[in-house]
């Protein structure tokens, strides 16, 4: 599976899938099904992942991209979720150093016992953290504040408190885990939905799903089903008529993106709206994006939610609450909107509900994983891999040392690699940055594939079009533009300029037709302007 898959490989896979008997399916193609399936394969057991959409689709692809602990369920109570969290963050970064990225979080204070608030609640997350001297938080106030943060209203917050966190991309990181997990002899096959549980007994050992592209039912044995779908968790429950479906609900996170030039932050930043949520402003490249709502979604689980003016407009004033430049709705280059799955607590808002993950079986043995945070994915998939254990009558196999993500086998810094890419290639360091933030590693085997720029002066490279379709499993231009080189979130102002040359190496790769060719088109037309993204 690291080449494109055409139909009659997938029928072929489809052949391979349906005579063969796994000790593991998991349903759901989101960050905590993948890192399920890495768990699995790393364990020995026979795995295989289906995806209803694109890996990565939903949630996993939309979320503030931080490897963070939740600081603010510190004040919460929720003390073992920021502690599991907190500790995670090392793990991710020790796995995938290109895909966890240190940063300095800065926390603005309004007054002094404000800033005091701030400094012992971080030093308690530190502490749970267990975090390293050097990365340990200061304070800045006056002179060293300005300097810090040229932007910020120092008038209204003097202070400021700043400590590590992580910045990730999150939909590069779910393609990082189920590739860990296929190099490790298991299988993943996105666009492949699973519509009916199979049955033995009054027990699940199986599930038979359609393929989207071949439009061929096929069916999966397995001694265990896990249901790792994220917004769909409830969707796929109700499929198993042997117990109740679990009390879910849904929170709408939104996030709007911005030219840097606008909004100039040199690093992440906390904001705190006049609600009491927590909104994110962080810099990626030429754009900043600013994030994220927190508001129950009623409209069932869906892949784009919808971003409404009220949102853009609850961020921009937040925005201008705390720097002093003035940014309007217009200025907002495109969108992005997610659903986080959280397990319903009676009286709370969707802001209130722990962020803890649950695990638990049906009377007919569906197991399910539900809740949790981006940060703790692979703690969540050891738990779920415990509950697999026990199912199974097997022992839980001990710690290995763990082997670094896909991208993630190197020793320098970001920098000092990403220079050595720009040297090599003859790039601008912004491109070569760029690259090693998504490839880490591998990137010089992307520019193997063709390291000239697809538009002129653009940064997207054609050698990612083939890694992406080659060893990534796109099958569509939204795969690609949104999932794979994730221009569409980050390079705007480039995207539409992509559609046509992209379009015409990716009709080489699958046979499409030019009618078909032109649907993809028009299907990402559609999709930007949703996302407010038009033509610049």
């Amino acid at each position: 599976m690291t080449s494109a898959i055409n139909k009659v490989d997938r029928s072929e896979l489809l052949d391979q899938f349906e005579t063969q008997d796994f000790d593991v399916l998991i349903i759901g193609g989101g960050i905590t099904g993948a890192g399920i399936l890495r768990e699995a394969s790393k364990a020995g057991l026979r795995a295989l992942l289906l995806e209803a959409d694109d890996f990565a689709s939903g949630t996993s692809s939309k979320s503030t991209k931080l490897i963070h602990g939740g600081l603010r369920y510190l004040a919460m109570g929720h003390v073992h979720v920021v502690r599991e969290a907190a500790r995670e963050r090392k793990r991710v970064n020790q796995l995938a150093p290109h895909l966890a990225e240190p940063k300095w979080l800065m926390v603005p204070a309004a007054n002094r016992f404000e800033l005091l608030k701030y400094q012992i609640g971080i030093t308690a997350y530190e502490y749970l953290g267990q975090v390293d001297k050097a990365d340990r938080h200061r304070s800045l106030s006056g002179a060293s504040l300005r300097d810090y943060e040229p932007t910020l209203n120092t008038q209204r917050f003097p202070y400021a408190v700043i400590y590590r966190e992580y910045l990730t991309d999150d939909a590069r990181l779910v393609l990082a885990n189920i590739r860990a997990g296929l190099q490790a002899g298991s299988y993943a096959l996105n666009q492949a939905k699973v519509d009916q549980l199979l049955y033995s007994d009054d027990q699940v050992v199986g599930a038979s799903a359609v393929c989207g592209v071949t439009q061929r039912r096929f069916e999966v044995n397995a001694k265990v089903v896990i249901n790792a779908a994220g917004p769909w968790v409830e969707q796929v429950c109700k499929l198993d008529s042997s117990d109740a479906s679990p009390q879910m609900i849904l929170s709408r996170g939104v996030h709007v993106v911005v030219r840097h030039s606008l909004l100039p932050v040199t690093e992440p930043i906390f904001m705190v709206g006049d609600d009491g949520r927590p909104v994110f402003v962080v810099p990626k490249g030429d754009v900043v994006y600013i994030g994220t709502t927190d508001d129950l979604h009623e409209g069932g689980a869906e892949f784009w939610p919808e971003v409404t003016k009220q949102d853009i407009d609850y961020l921009v004033k937040t925005v201008d609450v705390h720097f002093d430049v003035k940014i309007e709705a217009q200025d907002c280059l495109t969108t992005w909107a997610g659903l986080r799955p959280l397990i319903s607590e009676s009286g709370k808002s969707t802001r209130e509900v722990s962020r803890k993950d649950e695990v638990w079986q049906s009377k007919a043995g569906l197991v399910t994983i539900a809740g949790g945070k981006l940060t703790g994915y692979r703690k969540m998939a050891e738990d779920t891999l415990s509950v697999v254990s026990n199912k199974l009558a097997l022992p839980v196999p001990d710690s290995e040392p763990e082997v670094p993500l896909p991208g993630g086998n190197f020793s320098v810094s970001l920098t000092e690699l990403s220079e050595d890419i720009a040297q090599r290639w003859q790039l601008s360091e912004p491109i070569a940055y760029r690259l090693v933030r998504l490839y880490g590693s591998e990137t010089n085997d992307v520019l193997d594939l063709g390291h000239n720029p697809i538009v002129t002066n653009g940064k997207i490279l054609t050698g990612e079009i083939h890694w992406g379709v080659q060893h990534e499993f796109a099958l569509s231009l939204e795969d690609v533009l949104y999932r794979r080189t994730r221009a569409a979130v980050y390079e705007p102002k480039e995207t539409h300029k992509l559609l046509e040359p992209v379009s015409q190496l990716l009709k080489e790769y699958f046979g499409w037709t030019e009618d078909d060719r032109q649907a993809q088109i028009q299907h990402l037309i559609e999709r930007l302007e949703q996302d407010g993204n038009l033509p610049l």
